[in-house]
């Protein structure tokens, strides 16, 4: 007990911080125009559907931050290497960790190879590590890793993670937009057949009626088929503006994700202080100590 709260391993942590805008372009009045004709699909394909907190849990960055090297005493090593090597070890000096760690094993599946089970405890190691806070107003994001005695390793997995949210993100960025040029390509095709029809239509109206100013309802029947035809016309040429906006971001490499601190080892160490401990372990003795003369004078208590 006063090993764990006087001599415990002080630990470090790292922090980055950095904006995230996924939905900048849906605010453009050009997409809005496009929106109110293509309706729910096309709203669809513009949002991202791509959270940092989700994301960082997810298997595809756990593992990749596992998998990579990195300097460990002097040595290369995966992060597999390094906590997956604890894999067997139920005990600890805290005892609600030896519990969750027996718990763990009872539960654990009995086909996993050994190099599974390494991988899965270093994910397990890294998820419980990682911190995010989220300002959904300003979408500031604030992610800090905690991974034991070694600044330097919290600064080069921190560096890793955020390396992956700039490439997962670009990724998603670059997928969407060719869904939207897909999507557009297709309505360009039917705008354009619908637009030579309205105005087939209207050549045969214009051949068929060659004096309208007679007719007040020839008129007004003119009026709206060379509006139907300006609709189209002036649809057809946003999508057209669109599709080669949508053909740039499909091979875009620039990030929505901006940085505003980078990763770098944070001052204070991570956790309780020295005095902390000493302050919990006298009062964890102090009430002890209560429960223990309690517990002796019951019955002068109660008389």
């Amino acid at each position: 007990m006063l090993h764990y709260f006087v001599l415990k391993t002080p630990s470090y942590s790292s922090k980055v911080s950095f904006y995230t805008n996924y939905n900048e372009s849906t605010q453009s009045s050009a997409l809005s125009f496009i929106r109110s004709f293509a309706g729910d699909k096309f709203e669809k394909n513009l949002y991202l559907g791509f959270t940092i907190s989700e994301y960082l849990v997810s298997e595809k960055l756990l593992q990749y931050v596992v998998e990579q090297e990195y300097n460990i005493k002097g040595d290369k090593k995966t992060l597999i290497d390094y906590w997956g090597s604890d894999y067997n070890n139920i005990f600890s000096i805290n005892p609600i960790a030896t519990v969750m760690k027996i718990n763990r094993r009872i539960n654990m599946s009995g086909n996993l190879s050994i190099e599974e089970k390494k991988l899965l405890f270093a994910k397990e190691i890294l998820k419980d590590s990682i911190v995010h806070l989220e300002d959904s107003q300003s979408s500031l994001n604030i992610v800090s890793v905690t991974v034991g005695a070694n600044p330097k390793l919290s600064q080069d997995v921190l560096e890793n993670i955020f390396e992956s949210i700039v490439k997962y993100s670009n990724e998603i960025t670059n997928i969407k937009a060719k869904e939207k040029k897909d999507f557009i390509v297709g309505r360009l095709f039917q705008i354009k057949e619908n637009l030579e029809n309205a105005e087939n239509e209207l050549i045969l109206f214009l051949e068929s009626n060659k004096n309208l100013t007679n007719s007040p309802t020839l008129i007004v029947q003119y009026s709206r088929m060379e509006q139907e035809v300006s609709l189209h016309n002036q649809l057809y040429i946003t999508l057209s503006d669109q599709l080669e906006i949508t053909k740039i971001d499909e091979k875009n490499n620039t990030s929505t994700v901006f940085i505003l601190d980078s990763p770098h080892i944070i001052s204070y160490k991570a956790g309780r202080g020295f005095l902390e401990s000493i302050i919990a372990l006298f009062m964890i003795l102090f009430v002890l100590i209560l429960v223990f003369e309690g517990y002796n004078k019951r019955d002068q208590l109660f008389i």
